[in-house]
């Protein structure tokens, strides 16, 4: 997760657990054996390596953030979970955990909150063994476009910077697919698609702000918030985020998604 984002991790498990619950097509796509080595790539509070663990894998969970990591040992203490930077990975330090190379490293949800691309595709290079397979999902290019939009309409309307940076990177499948092959992996599945995602109970979009967007408003003061949630949700409003493409009333996020499968590949010579 974000170095910089202050999670509400509690919160993020009983409101927005359809981020972890998506990642369940990741396993399948992974076909994890018994006993190969795993390492989750911002694993948040835990519930993917706890599943992987089930499986029979011998699982290492890295994130950088405090709250989730926390939650992670407090639901999972089975589990050997580590506070590390994913842009900054130890191979040393990762392989001695795991007890040799990893077999397989897997991150959910977690690699568009990283800027330095590079440096973690250069860095789970490093942990794989030759044929090591890399399993990912993240927002992909269009991601969240909509929501971005309401934000930008409500930091106009009460006179904030609406210049600021999104905390997200999200690559096109050709972008990633490039990064990839530059550090010696083969792609075999690159895939971007919509994912239209139903908010939870009375959420709104307001609410997705304040969990995922927190970097981006943090100048909004306490007294103007009201203000500027009711803003971002009649701006949602006015982009369709309140009634769900298939007809049913109800918020949702106009996530996309970028999916991808490569092996490394085994040294020359």
């Amino acid at each position: 997760m974000s170095q910089s984002q202050q999670w509400d991790a509690r919160g993020y498990d009983d409101r927005f657990s359809y981020v972890t619950s998506y990642g369940a097509d990741l396993l399948e796509l992974l076909d994890i054996q018994p006993g190969e080595r795993v390492l989750d790539l911002g694993c948040g509070t835990g519930h993917q390596a706890a599943a992987l663990a089930a499986l029979g894998a011998h699982v290492v969970g890295i994130d950088s953030d405090t709250a989730m990591l926390d939650v992670a040992q407090a639901e999972h203490p089975e589990l050997t979970l580590l506070r590390r930077d994913a842009q900054a990975l130890d191979a040393a330090e990762l392989v001695d955990a795991a007890g040799g190379p990893y077999d397989a490293v897997v991150s959910n949800a977690a690699m568009h909150w990283m800027p330095r691309q590079d440096d973690v595709v250069a860095g789970v290079a490093a942990l794989l063994r030759p044929g090591g397979r890399f399993v990912v999902e993240m927002g992909g290019h269009g991601n969240v476009a909509r929501l971005i939009a309401a934000i930008r309409s409500a930091q106009a309307a009460v006179a904030l910077a609406s210049d600021v940076t999104t905390p997200w990177t999200f690559p096109s499948p050709a972008e990633q697919a490039s990064r990839l092959e530059r550090y010696g992996f083969t792609v075999r599945l690159v895939q971007l698609f919509d994912r239209m995602t139903p908010l939870t109970g009375a959420d709104t979009a307001a609410d997705w702000v304040r969990m995922f967007g927190a970097g981006m408003v943090e100048d909004v003061p306490a007294d103007r918030r009201a203000e500027f949630d009711g803003v971002v949700d009649a701006a949602g409003v006015s982009l369709g985020l309140d009634h769900r493409p298939d007809g049913a009333p109800g918020w949702w996020a106009d996530y996309v998604r970028l999916r991808f499968l490569a092996e490394l590949a085994p040294a020359p010579g």
